[in-house]
């Protein structure tokens, strides 16, 4: 990771049988309440949308401690998810292709894909081909639609980590990805989404990187997206209405198992990390689905 400095982000806190917002920088032992005149949230579509996508409108409130595994996914139930593959020029030449796709190549997600940041991630008995995926992850903070590029900043949020779990085999059973890439719980996110104007902007420069059991897999900068932010939240926005929480997760670098020789697949007891300069860490463990 480089010296940029850990930037404070909106998270969700466990709280008795439900959740609530807060500000928190990673690894910090205490986080503040999230308001939005003086009202607490328990997810980010609604504080966002209560908040117009301005973090200046999001206050600090009282102080709760945090405990290890007290972090949910920032943003539990998206109304959209979005994912682009094929968007960085090595990962593309590693899946044996020569350059990348003519326009944003989307596939999508449920919100029954996310998990937190440090959650056990279930490997589910019907396949064994279960790869990685680091990724930057965009958070939409005001309703938009058909956002010109030079725009795109008014209508983003902020970013946070993702880790684009995938299912090989399925994934490859048709010509549509959406088998393969929106298992239940295959998909952390975390720990916090930063705002976009403490990461340099909607087309940040930052640090990117994917280690299996402490060894670096995937290593890039997101400012070598094929596609950047822009160009993605206008293109997407010109068929759909983007909503405060929503999520676009940006493609991920080269290095993911399937292509190695011999593949590398996730495995009972694996622990993957996604590292995001100025976000922070993904660490989930893998551990075998109990199906009953």
């Amino acid at each position: 990771m480089s010296d940029r400095a850990q930037a404070e982000g909106l998270g969700r806190l466990r709280r008795g049988d439900g959740a609530v917002c807060v500000w928190h920088t990673p690894g910090a032992a205490v986080a503040r309440e999230a308001t939005v005149k003086g009202t607490l949230f328990d997810d980010l579509p609604r504080l966002l949308e209560a908040a117009g996508g301005h973090s200046q409108d999001i206050l600090a409130g009282a102080e709760i401690a945090v405990s290890p595994g007290d972090l949910l996914a920032p943003v539990g139930a998206p109304r959209k998810i979005l994912c682009i593959g094929q968007n960085y020029l090595d990962h593309v030449k590693e899946g044996g292709r020569s350059e990348g796709p003519p326009y944003p190549d989307l596939f999508p997600k449920w919100a029954t894909a996310l998990s937190g940041p440090d959650a056990d991630i279930p490997l589910p008995p019907e396949s064994d081909q279960i790869d990685f995926e680091s990724e930057l992850a965009v958070v939409i903070g005001t309703r938009c639609r058909r956002v010109s590029v030079d725009k795109v900043g008014d209508v983003v949020f902020g970013f946070t980590a993702a880790d684009d779990g995938s299912v090989r085999d399925f994934q490859f059973h048709t010509s549509q990805r959406t088998a393969g890439k929106t298992w239940d719980a295959l998909t952390p996110i975390g720990p916090v989404v930063v705002p976009a104007g403490s990461l340099g902007g909607v087309s940040p420069d930052l640090h990117i990187e994917g280690l299996l059991n402490g060894a670096v897999m995937q290593d890039d900068r997101t400012s070598n997206l094929i596609f950047g932010v822009p160009e993605i939240v206008s293109y997407i926005s010109t068929f759909l209405t983007l909503e405060p929480g929503d999520l676009i997760l940006t493609g991920t670098p080269s290095g993911v198992g399937l292509v190695r020789r011999p593949p590398v697949l996730l495995q009972e007891g694996d622990v993957f990390e996604v590292r995001i300069e100025g976000i922070g860490t993904l660490r989930n463990r893998y551990v075998t689905e109990r199906v009953s």
